[in-house]
C-alpha cells in the first residue's frame, strides 16, 4: 500500500504569513481538518494544529515528515507513531496530500471492521471422538502439554450442563484454557463458540461420549477418531470413513503382536487413515507422531 492510497487528498495549505489564529480555526471547523500545512513557495515550514482545548498552535518543520506519494504507506505511519504530527505527501514535488492520526485510525478501524486485525487466521478445529473410557481427555491434555507453541483452547462439549463449573475449574487449576459449551455437541453451537475464540490457533473439541459417528461433519477441519487398541478390531471402515486420523490408545495393554494386527486390521479397512498407538504412561514415545501430525493440521491452514 502507497501512501497515495491512506493519504487525504487535496490538502488546505497556508503561507507563513496566516497569522490569525481565530481565522485559522474557524478554516479547520470549516474544513473538518485538524492540521494545516504551512507552505511558502514549495517549501514546508511547519504546520498549525488545533488541540482538544481550542487553541491553534503552531509546530516546526521538525514535527513534519515528507514522503513520495508513491513511498510506502508504512513509512508515514511510522513517522506518525513517532515525533511527527503529520506527513506531508509530494508528488513531483508539490504537495499532494496530508496523512495524520485521524487516518491511520480510520483504516484500524475498517481492518477491525472486516476482522482484518486479529492475530491469526481462523483457528483449526480438531474434533475428538469416541466412547466413554476411551481416552479422550487424557490425549488432548498430554497432547496440550507438547503444543505450547499454539494458542490452543479445549471445547469441552462432553459435560452436562450441571458439571461445567467443576469442569471449568478442573482446568483451571491444570492450567489449561478451556470452556465448557455442551452445544458444542452440534454445529450451530460449535460455530458460536468458534466465533468467540477467533484469536486462537487450535480448538481442541472433545465430543460426547458415545459409540463413533463421524458419517456428518459439524463444521470441525478435522475429525479424529480415539479407541482403546482392545477395541479398534471392531471398527468398520464406515465408522472411519470420515475421519482423517484414528488414536489407538491404551496399547501399553496389549502385547506387541496383537498392537500390529490391529494396525494392520486397520489399514486394511481405512487405507490412507493416519493411525496412532499411544500408551497409559507419561512418557509414552507413541505420543510424539500424533503430537507432530496436529502440529502440521495448524501450520498447513495458516501457512
Amino acid at each position: 500500500m502507497r501512501a497515495k492510497d491512506v493519504m487525504t487528498s487535496h490538502p488546505i495549505l497556508v503561507s507563513a504569513a496566516e497569522q490569525d489564529r481565530a481565522a485559522l480555526r474557524r478554516l479547520m471547523e470549516d474544513a473538518d481538518i485538524h492540521h494545516l500545512p504551512i507552505v511558502e513557495d514549495g517549501h514546508l515550514l511547519g504546520v498549525w494544529v488545533a488541540t482538544g482545548d481550542g487553541r491553534v498552535v503552531m509546530l516546526g518543520r521538525d514535527r513534519v515528515e515528507e514522503i513520495s506519494s508513491d513511498a510506502s504507506a508504512d513509512a508515514g505511519m511510522r513517522a506518525l507513531m513517532g515525533d511527527a504530527e503529520a506527513v506531508l505527501v509530494r508528488d513531483a514535488g508539490l504537495p499532494v496530500g496530508v496523512i495524520t492520526r485521524s487516518d491511520v485510525l480510520g483504516i484500524v478501524r475498517t481492518a477491525i471492521g472486516r476482522g482484518i486485525g486479529r492475530r491469526h487466521p481462523r483457528p483449526t478445529v480438531i474434533r475428538i471422538a469416541g466412547p466413554s473410557g476411551a481416552g479422550k481427555t487424557t490425549l488432548i491434555m498430554r497432547s496440550l502439554a507438547h503444543l505450547g507453541q499454539f494458542d490452543a483452547v479445549v471445547v469441552q462439549a462432553n459435560v452436562a450442563a450441571g458439571e461445567a463449573g467443576a469442569a471449568e475449574a478442573g482446568a483451571e487449576a491444570a492450567g489449561v484454557r478451556e470452556v465448557v459449551e455442551p452445544s458444542a455437541h452440534w454445529r450451530s453451537g460449535l460455530e458460536r463458540v468458534v466465533s468467540r475464540l477467533a484469536d486462537s490457533e487450535l480448538i481442541l473439541v472433545e465430543d460426547r461420549d458415545g459409540e463413533l459417528d463421524l458419517a456428518h461433519g459439524i463444521g470441525e477441519d478435522v475429525q479424529v477418531a480415539v479407541i482403546p487398541a482392545a477395541d479398534a478390531g471392531s471398527l468398520s471402515s464406515l465408522q472411519l470413513a470420515d475421519a482423517q486420523a484414528v488414536v489407538l490408545t491404551a496399547a501399553d495393554g496389549l502385547a506387541p503382536e496383537e498392537v500390529a494386527e490391529i494396525l494392520a486390521t486397520v489399514e486394511r479397512r481405512c487405507p490412507g487413515l493416519a493411525t496412532f498407538v499411544v500408551a497409559s504412561v507419561q512418557d509414552d514415545a507413541g505420543l510424539d507422531p500424533w503430537v507432530r501430525w496436529v502440529s502440521m493440521q495448524v501450520m498447513r491452514r495458516h501457512g
